[in-house]
């Protein structure tokens, strides 16, 4: 942030080591704020509010931002009490999870009609948003910010053994990693080998781990969780960035668009990705290499169409870093987020 303060509120922290919070202040609560449907702990829920709305008392408070839509319904009796604008970000299972219960399409009926701004990753999401009953008016699209000045390009200098994908994600359904491994069977099936080097963890790691080896599919490796630092590293030997998103089950998706799509463009990777939720508008127009979602046939062959492309991998490079540069520089994001703010300021509440 440039010209706001941000005092983050949480109900427990992880992984500080990791993560860098600069220029403002981080609070752990330890309890959590009052949620609709906790009648049977209403004593602590009165506790928790009036603790809560004395920290932001204390700390001057001008505005509220929640992010996720549970915490914006959750966060509306501190709006109502401060008398407050607020502002919420949705991500993904807040969108297209959530909502298929009645008591969280009742809840989203009061946060729309009682909170000043949501701001939604891409036109999806913010279609999403108005199917579900906030009004249009209210959205703003909110690109991810990627600090460009901790990812520098890298200079591909062509495959060099097998070509090599890079796989990042919590290992959900939505992310993809089995439909990843089906793809990388049918290439094999087919002729083509090739190395997968998957990063993060997750309910689906051990049916991954499981496939591997039922499938005896090579050149495959778990890496876990790793910090910023130690994933960024990840990049300098991958050929290219495997993110196939897709629908889960429960209908779960995406919401928006994965960030690590555009880490690894910054980076200057090419990607290989799916039509689903925002992806396709945090790529250049046109991207040729797309596949339908939970579609892995398409999806081995959308590989394939790219390493038959390796003359073209140079300005593929150029055109992604330079699509985030100019859509998706933290610096140009932090700048709209802030004037948004100021609306809410000069507005009554």
């Amino acid at each position: 942030m440039k010209r706001y303060r941000p005092v983050a509120v949480s109900l427990l922290s992880k992984n500080l080591d990791k993560f860098v919070f600069n220029k403002g202040v981080l609070y752990e609560t330890g309890i959590p704020l009052p949620r609709p449907g906790m009648q049977f702990i209403t004593p602590f829920r009165y506790i928790s509010l009036k603790l809560s709305a004395e920290l932001f008392k204390r700390e001057k408070i001008s505005l509220l931002h929640a992010h996720f839509g549970t915490w914006g319904a959750y966060s509306m009796p501190l709006k109502n009490i401060l008398r407050l604008p607020m502002a919420v970000t949705f991500y993904g299972q807040d969108v297209s999870l959530l909502p298929k219960r009645a008591i969280w399409r009742s809840r989203y009926e009061k946060l729309f009609k009682k909170c000043d701004l949501f701001f939604a990753e891409g036109p999806f999401m913010k279609k999403a948003l108005v199917a579900l009953g906030a009004p249009a008016e209210k959205i703003v699209i909110q690109r991810i910010g990627i600090p460009l000045e901790k990812i520098r390009v890298r200079q591909h200098k062509g495959i060099s053994g097998l070509p090599k994908a890079l796989w990042v994600g919590r290992m959900i359904e939505k992310k993809g990693v089995l439909d990843a491994l089906k793809a990388v069977e049918i290439l094999r099936d087919n002729g083509t080998l090739m190395e997968l080097r998957i990063v993060g963890d997750g309910p689906e790691r051990a049916a991954a781990e499981s496939y591997v080896v039922s499938r005896n599919l090579k050149n495959i490796s778990f890496l876990g969780f790793l910090n910023y630092n130690d994933y960024l590293k990840e990049f300098e030997d991958a050929d290219f960035f495997l993110a196939p998103s897709k629908t889960s089950k429960e209908g779960e998706t995406e919401g928006g668009a994965p960030t690590t799509i555009l880490e690894a463009q910054a980076r200057g990777l090419p990607v290989v990705s799916t039509i689903h939720a925002d992806i396709p508008f945090i790529l250049p127009p046109e991207y040729p290499y797309l596949a339908q979602e939970n579609n892995c046939k398409d999806l081995a062959s959308k590989i394939i169409d790219l390493l038959k492309d390796v003359k073209e991998w140079p300005r593929i490079s150029r055109e992604g870093r330079k699509f985030v540069e100019d859509f998706h520089d933290i610096r140009l994001t932090v700048d709209l987020l802030e004037r948004c703010y100021d609306t809410l300021l000069t507005k009554k509440h």
